[in-house]
């Protein structure tokens, strides 16, 4: 049994990072969901995954739909080597690709919101379809978020092709990766071939695919027919794959968080032993929902410090495999704009990202992930930024060290207007919705310029503008004949 996974060595020299787990704890972690896999075992849903773990040498008992697996520990450890250690998040265009290396955290906003914080009446009502465009535009503009998410649910479309509505609708406004679920393995034949009308053609897809679908286990230790085919499926037709777990301690998972962690490792290992005998060598990024259940409110508390700690545990456990990561942090419990909001997504986003995080997703979302608001994703877009910015730690080199300059300033001397500080001074954090005035003017403004009025301009105009670099008129045709084909055939079903 190959139990020596280890992660990639991180130049110490650069970068800011904190350390969640021991050599020790990450040992017994490993060893505890490899127990769980072998010793538990999880729930299939599937007769065609069934199939495919019976065949790898995975015990298998029970019928359809209530299969039992076990996974034998050399069939998982041979699974995490076989799946890619580096990847790239690829863009519709290559100019907006997000490559992976140890080191780096990229973020995004939280997905499948079903309600939306208006812009324009402030008011909380269901989502659109026309929302999820907006959306997408917004996210397509804000440099520091280098993944578009399907931020919103398509509440005016039927509600077995929301998942198709919805990637039309982010197809049409954003160059970069995407990522959401698919639902079903009839929505992701649908997708594919949206995507491959974009592409020019399934190989070139297979090539370049800037789709990543999620598939989601059931907690505790269940992997569903519909997250199962979709895996599958997805795989087979050469996309990455994120298995996304929502576990929640104390509910769906033990009350320790250690526990949990444990738990939803197990769970995400088992979707990467799928995604690797549909198709070796696939794309696989570890994903997390993971939180508490709040036992006196029974609410899932994504705003909560555990949410830090059990993701930056799942973080490095993946670190640990060399597997890239994906966790929800950020996503705040607040009903409103109010510092509650920014205080969660400022503590749980943070310590992900210094945890190592590949990828972090939680910007824009209120109500424990219920409510979308995209002038919080503007305010959470400027704590992204700063963030980034601790996390590259202190550049240390003869340049920045600056001995010559301090030697020409000398003592009393005057910096500001040194050659060296204009060539250096983009380098500084800069605050556009945060605000960083003297009081005086300020108060000359007229006290105007809150951070949630700024965000609310900026999000609107933005989301006003058409999309940058769209899709040619002869692809969106295509993209409107293959949706309303496919909800003619679902309203024919109805019928």
């Amino acid at each position: 049994m190959n139990n020596d996974h280890r992660e990639p060595a991180l130049d110490d020299t650069r970068g800011f990072f904190l350390t969640a787990l021991s050599v020790q704890d990450k040992a017994r972690l490993h060893e505890t969901a490899f127990t769980i896999l072998d010793k538990v075992g999880l729930k299939i849903e599937s007769g065609q995954a069934a199939e495919l773990f019976h065949g790898s040498g995975a015990v298998v008992e029970g019928t359809f739909p209530n299969f039992h697996i076990r996974l034998p520990s050399t069939l998982v450890s041979n699974c995490i080597d076989a799946a890619p250690k580096q990847i790239t998040y690829y863009g519709r265009i290559p100019e907006v690709d997000f490559p992976v290396y140890p080191g780096q955290t990229g973020f995004t906003a939280f997905g499948q919101c079903v309600n939306i914080l208006d812009t324009f009446t402030g008011k909380i009502r269901p989502a659109e379809k026309t929302d999820m465009a907006a959306s997408a535009r917004l996210q397509d503009e804000l440099e520091e978020i280098r993944v578009v998410a399907r931020t919103l649910t398509a509440g005016d479309q039927i509600s077995s092709s929301q998942a198709v509505h919805c990637l039309d609708a982010i197809l049409r406004n954003t160059r970069k990766h995407i990522t959401g679920g698919a639902g079903d393995t009839r929505n992701l034949k649908v997708m594919l071939s949206m995507l491959e009308t974009i592409a020019g053609g399934p190989d070139h897809l297979e090539d370049r695919p800037f789709y990543s679908p999620s598939f989601c286990p059931t907690s505790p230790l269940t992997l569903g027919h519909d997250c199962c085919e979709v895996a599958i499926e997805a795989a087979r037709a050469g996309l990455g794959l994120v298995v996304m777990i929502m576990p929640l301690s104390g509910g769906t998972a033990p009350a320790t968080l250690a526990g949990t962690v444990a738990l939803g490792l197990a769970e995400q290992l088992a979707g990467l032993v799928l995604v690797q005998l549909a198709r070796k060598g696939a794309p696989v990024t570890m994903g997390s929902a993971t939180t508490i259940i709040d036992l006196k409110t029974a609410v899932s508390a994504m705003g909560a410090p555990e949410s830090g700690l059990i993701n930056a545990g799942l973080v490095q456990m993946a670190a640990h495999y060399g597997l890239p990561s994906r966790v929800a942090c950020g996503v705040s419990d607040a009903k409103s704009l109010c510092p509650q909001s920014g205080y969660e997504y400022a503590v749980n986003a943070l310590s992900a990202a210094l945890s190592g995080a590949t990828i972090v997703f939680g910007g824009g979302a209120l109500e424990s992930g219920l409510t979308h608001s995209p002038a919080k994703l503007v305010m959470d877009h400027e704590c992204m930024g700063n963030i980034r910015k601790i996390s590259g730690g202190l550049n240390v080199s003869d340049e920045t060290l600056a001995l010559d300059v301090i030697r020409e300033v000398g003592p009393s001397g005057d910096f500001l207007t040194h050659l060296h500080t204009f060539q250096h001074m983009r380098e500084q954090s800069r605050g556009e919705i945060f605000d960083r005035k003297p009081r005086a003017t300020w108060e000359k403004a007229g006290k105007s310029g809150g951070a949630v009025d700024l965000a609310l301009q900026k999000a609107k105009k933005i989301m006003a503008a058409p999309p940058t670099d769209p899709l040619p008129d002869a692809i969106t045709d295509i993209l409107d004949e293959i949706v309303a084909d496919f909800d003619r055939r679902l309203i024919m079903e109805q019928d």
